[in-house]
């Protein structure tokens, strides 16, 4: 059946109101609970306290349920009969059963009982509840306090900075001092001169100046070139638009992608179509594959590296080095003087103190075990320079000189005075015609060696070798190792922050055989595990994530900073 549950609210001035709402239901449930059919608030309501039920004819069944009962017309009972026009008290609520209206079935009628109107006359009624019947009043000790906190708070701070000399004198105090207006934390950085806010705030009441910033920061570089980017977003912009201190200790730096995304979602635009970079806005959503940058040199060998994109057809790292990375990382191990050796990444790369960048291989630390330069067979433990062609020649001509002229060379091409075993200190009763063949012979083996040594089992293992001339004109040249130092000159990478990722993670070395094969894993590498600002399941990184803002060194912000 539909019930209607009409509600009367007595307002200001006598007004009535009243709101009306439909419940279809065989009965209602009266309480204090959420769940009731009649909500009735009032602390001596029940949550569940009574119900009424509709009967044949017109006729109600009034149920309390509770022990305390309920009152229906004036009688406090259990359970009662009631009809149109009966009465029931629950609290201060009074509940009327009236006539429906068309379209319903039945309807109540719910106000304010005539005990809850009538004013709560006691004892203490003529006791003063309020400062106005008093001889007190809140408008005297306001402007008491307000007159202290301004004196205290405003006046003393402001003093200090007109005066000279009372500034320090209220810091050093219990009085308030400047201090007192910090709004917040410092950055970490600027603590050793925190305690002297004229160092940044030159005028009072006045914004921070870019010349405050520029007094330290003189050397800091500039973004772009403002002179062939002339945007208002570079010449005009304060310092203090991206960098607001007293945000704690490592809040002055802006970590929001709008700082870079506002310019860089649309270059052709904000550029006016005067830069080459790619669009950017988001590491997910919207970033060009990774660059990276490649040794090269021009015909009058200055260095002029070229940058490439991890998809470009023309990526290969030309460093003048042979080395295979599958054949050194082989899981069954690699031959080495003292055996089978099992090789992994870390037996040559090393990543610097703080795991920033990775060290240059060296050959004496990380190559020399297992190719090592020995050139005579008796004399396995000397062996040539890991340098200079002119001075593996001369160390060459040197030590074969010596031993030609000793004697005792066991060497079936030598002639008899270099194989002739001589006493020590002889050496000077050699003719001259036995000296310059003993030499002769000298220089000729150091060049047999020498083209051993640079086109046979050791230089050009790993090297480039060209040779040139013949007899006592032969020469070689090795390629110098050209490889990247740096491959990200324009993002920040550490590897110190992803040691819990193994280097194959990201490097695919065991597969790669060239050593021209760019081994550094491109954008959806590591979109595995980083997204853009608002991904919440990948690690959330914005632009300055990885990149500077602060990069063009050719303009440092001494020169070029604005108001």
């Amino acid at each position: 059946m539909r019930w209607l549950i009409r509600t009367i609210t007595r307002k200001g001035k006598g007004t009535i109101a009243h709101s009306d709402e439909s419940v279809t239901a065989d009965s209602l449930n009266l309480g204090r609970s959420p769940g009731q059919d009649v909500f009735l608030s009032d602390l001596r309501v029940a949550l569940e306290h009574a119900r009424i039920e509709s009967l044949k004819g017109n006729r109600f069944r009034i149920e309390s349920l509770i022990s305390a009962g309920v009152r229906v017309d004036g009688k406090l009972q259990q359970a009662a009969g009631a009809g149109v026009g009966s009465r029931i008290e629950i609290g201060h609520h009074l509940i009327r059963i009236i006539k429906p209206p068309a379209g319903y079935d039945a309807a109540i009628e719910i106000s304010e009982s005539e005990a809850a109107s009538e004013p709560n006359v006691s004892k203490f009624s003529d006791r003063p509840f309020s400062l106005g019947k008093t001889w007190l009043s809140k408008r005297g000790p306001a402007w008491a306090f307000f007159l202290l906190f301004l004196g205290v708070g405003l006046a003393l701070p402001v003093a200090g900075y007109f005066v000279p000399g009372l500034q320090e004198k209220l810091r050093a105090s219990p009085l308030p001092s400047d201090n007192q207006w910090e709004s917040g934390t410092l950055q970490a950085a600027h603590h050793f001169f925190g305690e002297d806010c004229s160092t940044c705030h030159t005028e009072a009441f006045r914004m921070v100046k870019d010349e405050a910033c520029v007094a330290c920061h003189a050397t800091t570089a500039a973004h772009a070139d403002p002179e062939y980017f002339a945007l208002p977003e570079l010449a005009e912009e304060r310092c203090a638009s991206c960098h607001k201190d007293h945000n704690g200790l490592d809040g002055l730096v802006r970590q929001d992608q709008r700082l870079c995304a506002d310019c860089h979602s649309d270059l052709d635009a904000t550029s006016n179509g005067l830069t080459t970079l790619a669009n950017a806005d988001d590491f997910t959503a919207n970033h060009p594959q990774f660059k990276v940058e490649l040794a090269a040199w021009g015909a009058n060998d200055e260095f002029m590296p070229r940058r490439e994109s991890l998809d470009s057809d023309l990526l290969s790292e030309d460093s003048n080095l042979k080395f295979p990375h599958d054949v050194h990382l082989d899981a069954e191990g690699i031959n080495d003087p003292s055996g089978k050796r099992v090789l992994d990444c870390g037996d040559c790369h090393e990543a610097e103190p703080g795991g920033g960048k990775m060290l240059p291989v060296k050959y004496e630390t990380m190559c020399a075990d297992c190719h090592t330069l020995g050139f005579d067979a008796q004399a396995p433990d000397r062996q040539v320079p890991h340098g200079k062609v002119a001075e593996v020649l001369f160390m060459l001509e040197e030590y074969y000189a010596n031993r030609a002229l000793e004697g005792g060379y066991e060497d079936v091409t030598a002639p008899a005075v270099v194989r002739q075993r001589r006493r020590v200190g002889s050496i000077q009763r050699l003719s001259q015609t036995e000296r310059a063949a003993a030499l002769a012979w000298a220089r000729s083996k150091s060049r047999r060696v020498g083209e051993d040594l640079f086109e046979g089992q050791a230089c050009s293992v790993c090297h480039r070798v060209t040779r040139s001339g013949e007899g006592d004109t032969l020469a070689w040249k090795v390629s110098p190792v050209r490889v990247a130092g740096v491959w990200f000159p324009k993002a920040e990478f550490t590897h110190g922050s992803h040691t819990t990722m193994t280097c194959e993670s990201c490097h695919d070395a065991r597969e790669s055989a060239f050593s021209d094969d760019v081994l550094i894993p491109g954008i959806d590498n590591c979109r595995a595990c980083h997204g853009g600002e608002d991904n919440s399941r990948k690690v959330a990184s914005t632009c300055v994530s990885c990149h500077n803002y602060h990069i063009y060194d050719e303009v440092i912000m001494a020169s070029g900073n604005a108001e």
